[in-house]
């Protein structure tokens, strides 16, 4: 009875979150009016409206902001307020939808290329993302061709969690420095190791633009450089950190699998504002299934959630999941687990704390070390 309400459970939030409201944007282009008409019309897929709306809020509200910071903005005490204004602004309304609009426009394209409105694909990478504290070109080698191929494995994925005592704080915090001190090298070099000498070079030349960007704005006005890019810099770069380790830190130390590697979240207010970022096991997958239909998968495939030992929390996001590891509270994760669903309460938190445990074999060790269990089990039989 109880693993039948568990499932019962994962099939009525995911609807839940197929049918709760989008939060991730605030106004839209006059509905049937000739602009709403265009972008309807260059849209790759229909569903990422959502997606463009964001980024078209992000545009029309924050650039006009920063501009006015670069304008107005004095070298003073009191253009420390106005910097302040200006970040507490920029951030409140937009930092988390942008992240994930950023995210799903990278791993799909927005707009059709033969579309009148085909530059707004560059937008987000190269015009945006420096308002937000990240080097304009970069997120596509680090997110996609580094995370998502190597799928938080080391040692190619350099923002791997996986070396890391997940539930204690501490480690977050080498983790954290690691994450943005050492990216400068670490990237190009991650590049070139795996041979794509082109994004090397990219990476390094988009990293000088950055920092001639940062020095040529501090020697004109400190003020500006320090609400417009420093500030942005250090908590857009801790968002992320404190982001991709939580989204990473059940990772079963066996042979690798999407499945154990992350957890989802699901039916949390999170997910209206993040394009249903908590199907994580879902997007990891399959990174080019599209957003929106990441409930619909997830119901179609629950059962095989519960098979595999996939980690699914009701009712909270990524970041409350993060808070109760490092409180030591696996009891409380434990309650809010719906799948697996097959697993007592103290089963469900033993194998919570194996799966915060450091790994230091790379992802081909762990694979070829399963095997031979594998076949070992085979001979026996």
């Amino acid at each position: 009875a109880e693993e039948e309400r568990k499932r019962n459970l994962c099939i009525q939030a995911a609807k839940n979150d197929m049918n709760a409201p989008r939060r991730e944007y605030y106004f839209t282009f006059p509905k049937g009016g000739w602009l709403d008409n265009l972008v309807d019309e260059s849209l790759c897929d229909h569903k990422d409206k959502p997606v463009f709306n964001m980024l078209m809020n992000t545009t029309l509200v924050s650039l006009p902001l920063l501009a006015c910071l670069f304008a107005f903005c004095p070298n003073t005490k009191m253009g420390h307020v106005f910097g302040f204004a200006y970040f507490l602004t920029h951030y409140v309304l937009f930092l988390h939808s942008f992240i994930l609009a950023l995210h799903y426009s990278t791993h799909r394209r927005l707009i059709k290329q033969d579309s009148p409105l085909a530059w707004f694909n560059k937008v987000p990478l190269y015009v945006l993302c420096p308002t937000f504290g990240l080097p304009s070109g970069i997120y596509y080698l680090h997110h996609i061709v580094m995370h998502h191929c190597h799928d938080n494995c080391i040692p190619y994925d350099i923002s791997s969690s996986e070396p890391y005592q997940r539930d204690n704080i501490l480690h977050w915090a080498v983790y954290w420095f690691r994450f943005w001190a050492t990216v400068w090298v670490e990237l190009p070099f991650f590049a070139i190791r795996t041979g794509l000498y082109k994004y090397a070079a990219q990476s390094v030349g988009y990293f000088v633009v950055y920092f001639s960007y940062l020095y040529n704005v501090y020697k004109w006005n400190p003020v500006v450089a320090t609400w417009g890019i420093i500030v942005p810099f250090f908590f857009t770069q801790t968002m992320l950190a404190y982001g991709n380790f939580g989204q990473h830190q059940f990772v079963e130390g066996g042979k690798p699998s999407n499945y154990r590697s992350t957890y989802n979240v699901v039916d949390c207010f999170d997910n209206t504002k993040s394009f249903q970022d908590g199907y994580h096991v879902l997007h990891h997958l399959n990174s080019r299934n599209h957003w929106s239909l990441f409930p619909e998968t997830f119901i179609k495939q629950v059962d095989r959630m519960n098979e595999e030992k996939a980690l699914t929390f009701l009712g909270i996001g990524f970041f409350e999941v993060s808070f109760w590891i490092y409180m030591g509270r696996l009891d409380i994760l434990a309650d809010k687990a719906i799948t697996p669903w097959d697993m007592s309460k103290e089963e469900l938190i033993e194998m919570m704390k194996e799966r915060l445990k450091p790994i230091s074999q790379t992802a081909k060790q762990r694979s070829k070390i399963a095997a031979e269990e594998n076949l070992a089990k085979q001979k026996n039989l």
